[in-house]
C-alpha cells in the first residue's frame, strides 16, 4: 500500500508539474518576442544615449553630454512647443466631437443610420496617413487650393508662420474623431441602462444624466483617451512633413519634435536621437502619472 501511496504522489507531483510548466510553454514565444522587439531596442537605446556614435566605427563614452546639449538646444524647446501645440488645439475638439457623436450612436433618434454614419466617421483611420497629409495639402494649399477656390481668398495656410500649424490640426481632429468615438462606444456599452432608467424615473431630464451618471462612470475612458493622445501627439511627424515640404525642409515653427529624433539620424548622431527618445519617453511619464495621480485623489 505503501509503495502504491508514494507511486501515487510521484505521479501526482509530476501532473502538477506539467501543469504549472505548460501555461508558461503557451507565453514563451511572446516573452521571446517581447525581450527581442521592446527589451532590447529600449535598453540599447538608452546605452547609446551615453555614447557619441555614428553607427559605424568606435563608440565614444560621453556621459549626459547628449541631455545637456539638448536641454540647451532652441530648437528641441521649439519643437517641443509645436508638439504641445498641435496638442492642446485638437484635444478638446476631438474629445468633444467623439463623445457627442458616441452619445447620438446611442439615441434612439439615430436608428438604422448609425450603420452609415460609424464606418463614414472612422473612414479616415482606414485612409493611409500619407494619403490624408496630401489630400489636405491639396485643400490648403495657396494658388490652387480648394479652400481658396470656394471661398475666393488668398490665404498662405502652408506658408504663413502664423498659420501654418492649423492645416496639421485640423487633418489631426479629421482623423481622430472616429476613432476616439468608437472607444467612448465601447465605454458606454459598460455604463448599465437600469442606472439612466432609476435617474428618468426620478425626474432627471438628459443634461442630468449626463452630467450626473455617464461622465463620472467614463473617467477611467477619458484617461485611457487623454493618455493615448499625449502619446500620439508626441508621434505627430507624418502629417507636417508631408503637408508642408516644399524646399526638402519643415519650416521652424511646425516642425514637431520628431523631426529633433530623425534629424539627428539622418545627421549620424544616434546618441542625440537616443537622448531625445528618452526625454519624450520620460515627459510622456510624467504626464501619465499626473492625470493618474489627479484621477485618483478626485476619486478618493
Amino acid at each position: 500500500m505503501l509503495l502504491n501511496n508514494s507511486g501515487i504522489d510521484s505521479q501526482t507531483g509530476e501532473g502538477m508539474k506539467k501543469k504549472t510548466i505548460i501555461p508558461y510553454l503557451f507565453i514563451t514565444p511572446f516573452l521571446i518576442a517581447f525581450v527581442l522587439f521592446f527589451v532590447y531596442p529600449a535598453g540599447y537605446s538608452l546605452y547609446l544615449s551615453f555614447l557619441k556614435y555614428k553607427g559605424y566605427g568606435e563608440a565614444t563614452f560621453v556621459g549626459f553630454q547628449n541631455y545637456k546639449a539638448l536641454l540647451t538646444y532652441a530648437l528641441f524647446w521649439k519643437s517641443l512647443g509645436n508638439t504641445a501645440f498641435y496638442f492642446l488645439a485638437h484635444f478638446v475638439p476631438v474629445m468633444a466631437g467623439a463623445f457627442l457623436f458616441a452619445l447620438a450612436m446611442q439615441s434612439s433618434y439615430i436608428g438604422r443610420a448609425q450603420k452609415v454614419i460609424k464606418p463614414v466617421l472612422f473612414l479616415p483611420q482606414v485612409v493611409p496617413l500619407v494619403a490624408s497629409a496630401l489630400i489636405f495639402k491639396i485643400i490648403f494649399s495657396t494658388n490652387s487650393g480648394a479652400l481658396n477656390q470656394i471661398t475666393g481668398l488668398h490665404v498662405k495656410w502652408l506658408e504663413d508662420p502664423g498659420l501654418l500649424k492649423w492645416p496639421v490640426v485640423f487633418l489631426i481632429i479629421w482623423r481622430s474623431v472616429g476613432w476616439f468615438m468608437v472607444i467612448f462606444l465601447a465605454g458606454l456599452t459598460t455604463i448599465s441602462s437600469d442606472l439612466n432608467e432609476a435617474a428618468t424615473l426620478d425626474g432627471a431630464n438628459n443634461w442630468q444624466r449626463i452630467t450626473k451618471i455617464t461622465i463620472p462612470l467614463m473617467k477611467p475612458i477619458f484617461l485611457f483617451a487623454f493618455v493615448t493622445d499625449v502619446i500620439s501627439s508626441f508621434k505627430i511627424y507624418t502629417e507636417p512633413n508631408v503637408m508642408m515640404v516644399e524646399t526638402g525642409t519643415i519650416p521652424v515653427d511646425a516642425q514637431p519634435v520628431m523631426n529633433i529624433i530623425t534629424n539627428h539620424i539622418k545627421g549620424g548622431n544616434f546618441g542625440m536621437s537616443s537622448a531625445a527618445g528618452w526625454i519624450l519617453f520620460l515627459i510622456i511619464l510624467v504626464v501619465s502619472l499626473a492625470q493618474l495621480f489627479l484621477m485618483k485623489n478626485k476619486e478618493d
